[in-house]
């Protein structure tokens, strides 16, 4: 099972969708149980599949994959709610990226270990797997399940089993090919990309924006 956390917001919600319509059983985290439920009720109707809502701990509990998709500056207060659910050999996927947005501009703000997936790796218990990927892909575009991806999606972290089973799991999600992007500290080159894809989106009024490496 994948467990969501933050999955009420844009890009949570595009994540659980494509993971839905792929047949994975997902549940939603939020820190408010009504707000979870709310928007897992809304996907069922529009996905025709079930999705439920839940706590964030609840729903880190009962998955074997975590995604954090949380707003960074909120971080640390979520790592303290999920914290005693994070048992050893879970897969902890970050989606994060520390935005700035400042009279009408999009910047990367790097946080003090240079990534939002090295500080999540700082907050665990020791065997938890820290991974991070989806810099790659817009919100909006997971969000329009009505069209294929047709993107690349890059995957850094230290454990080369958990790197296998995330790819794996991202591939599920139709045309969406996963790419080993190197080790957890990669992060800090992939999470300003998204910086760039907002920027983009935004400037060439267009509905989302992604990438697709040619060459690999």
């Amino acid at each position: 099972m994948i467990a969501v956390i933050g999955g009420t917001g844009d890009l949570g919600r595009g994540l659980v969708a494509r993971w839905v319509l792929a047949g994975e059983e997902v549940v939603i985290g939020s820190r408010q149980r009504e707000k979870a439920e709310r928007v897992a009720s809304e996907l069922s109707g529009q996905l025709g599949k079930p999705v439920r809502g839940t706590t964030n701990l609840e729903a880190a509990r009962e998955a074997e994959v975590i995604v954090l998709s949380v707003p960074f500056e909120g971080l640390r207060q979520i790592m303290d709610e999920v914290k005693p659910a994070l048992t050893p050999q879970k897969l902890l996927l970050s989606v994060i990226v520390p935005l700035k947005v400042e009279g009408g501009a999009v910047s990367f703000e790097c946080p003090p270990a240079e990534s939002a997936a090295e500080e999540v790796a700082k907050l665990v218990p020791r065997g938890v797997r820290v991974l991070s990927a989806f810099h790659t892909v817009g919100a909006r575009q997971l969000q329009r399940v009505e069209k294929p991806l047709d993107c690349d999606v890059v995957v850094c972290g230290d454990d080369a089993e958990a790197k296998r089973e995330a790819m794996q799991l991202i591939e599920r999600i139709a045309k969406v090919r996963a790419i080993d992007g190197g080790p957890l500290r990669n992060s800090r080159l992939t999470e300003p990309v998204a910086a760039l894809l907002v920027e983009l989106t935004r400037r060439h009024r267009v509905p989302g924006v992604g990438v697709k490496f040619f060459g690999l």
